[in-house]
């Protein structure tokens, strides 16, 4: 099928998957997690370390139940998953709103977001498009995954004005609705029935290997730990991005607008990845991207004027638009489609694990020092990690004997 004809017909797959993973776990509660710090901080004077290991158990929830998932979406297909998690993620949020004056309340809503709303993460909606693209693969992956783009652009600020009229409950409220009112229409008359999104519309998505064959591959522990360092990095720095701000003397406002220079450039970043998938190795892709968020962390450490802090918010939203399409395209490349969702869902496992550790490790560096420093040297160190090893894959191999 030609790339204008997978786009014609594919194209409200596209915009269903770029709004569900904007929303999703990965999405819009991940990016606009930083906005909650320092209001709940206030209202319960809990420690940023305890507020952040929230996010520590939505990805414990990520960690568990994501190779379920995918085993689930291989046999059962993608609406059936994705329709009733986005109502469930909805009534996560929602509950959200009701915690506290104790922590153990917040994370037992944290963990309702994560049981409940399992089928929002990338797994779903990248399995999705890839069922339906083929040539054009890496440009409909970088368009779909712009819904985190989106969410990181515009949700700070939205959330951060309902809390100005309603406090800090009104900001998770405000998300439950979003989810209901426009996710879940989209997804349900969006998604394919579950006869494409299982067989697919070529024989290309019958390739690949097992899942037992992937595991004794090289270059599945190479990604799997890549993946984890990448998202380690990145959930650190963006999380706490605005605390830092506003600890250098930032005006909240200021600092959620500041995410909407992250939103754009994760725009950006995601085209400009998802045309250079189609055309260049991923390794060497995975390479250059993962190196930009650790100069956006020296340029930070070494100097703390805004308008550095503006570039450094770029660089990190522009490899904030990589990893997920990176993920999504070197596992179909180098497994095939075949057993997809069993070896997404142990890669998104990792990748659950680092974006949890993350934020709660900075947050701790933060309480115990008095600034994030540390966090950010280390923050370096771990981005250069994740483009070594992403960029370690070797070649892609010969699918097309793997039926």
């Amino acid at each position: 099928m030609s790339a204008s004809k997978e786009f014609q017909r594919g194209w409200f797959v596209i915009l269903a998957s770029a709004v569900g993973v904007g929303v999703g776990l990965t999405g819009l509660p991940f990016y606009t997690f930083g906005v909650f710090i320092n209001p709940l901080e206030e209202a319960f004077g809990w420690s940023r370390s305890a507020i952040a290991a929230g996010l520590m158990v939505v990805n414990a929830g990520t960690l568990l139940l994501s190779p379920l998932v995918g085993w689930g979406m291989d046999r059962f297909g993608v609406k059936p998953i994705a329709v009733p998690s986005l109502v469930g993620l909805a009534i996560g949020l929602f509950s959200l709103s009701f915690a506290g004056p104790t922590l153990l309340t917040f994370y037992l809503a944290w963990l309702v977001v994560a049981v409940l709303g399992i089928g929002t993460t990338p797994l779903t909606w990248t399995r999705a498009v890839t069922a339906r693209f083929d040539g054009m693969r890496g440009l409909a992956l970088g368009l779909t995954l712009l819904g985190t783009g989106v969410a990181s652009m515009l949700g700070p600020q939205l959330v951060q004005q309902a809390i100005t009229s309603g406090g800090w409950p009104a900001g998770f409220r405000a998300m439950a609705i979003f989810v209901l009112l426009v996710a879940v229409p989209l997804a349900f008359f969006g998604l394919p029935s579950r006869s494409k999104s299982v067989s697919g519309e070529s024989g290309a998505v019958l390739t690949g290997v097992s899942f037992g064959e992937a595991v004794r591959k090289p270059a599945f522990y190479f990604i799997l730990a890549g993946i984890f360092f990448a998202i380690l990095g990145q959930s650190a720095s963006t999380v706490h991005f605005i605390p830092l701000m506003r600890g250098r003397g930032v005006d909240p406002a200021y600092a959620a607008q500041m995410m909407f220079a992250l939103g754009l450039s994760v725009i950006v970043g995601r085209i400009c990845v998802g045309l250079l998938l189609d055309r260049l190795h991923a390794p060497l892709v995975a390479r250059v991207c993962l190196l930009m968020p650790a100069l956006a962390l020296a340029l930070l450490y070494f100097n703390s004027d805004i308008s550095i802090a503006w570039v450094a918010i770029i660089l990190l939203g522009l490899a904030a638009g990589a990893e997920v399409d990176l993920l999504a395209y070197l596992v179909g490349r180098y497994f095939g489609l075949r057993s997809y969702g069993k070896i997404y869902g142990v890669m998104l496992s990792g990748f659950a694990l680092g974006g949890g550790l993350g934020p709660m490790l900075a947050g701790a560096a933060f309480d115990i020092s008095g600034n994030y420093n540390v966090a950010m040297i280390c923050g370096m160190l771990i981005f250069a990690a994740a483009a070594l090893l992403l960029g370690a894959t070797g070649r892609y191999p010969d699918l097309s004997k793997d039926r």
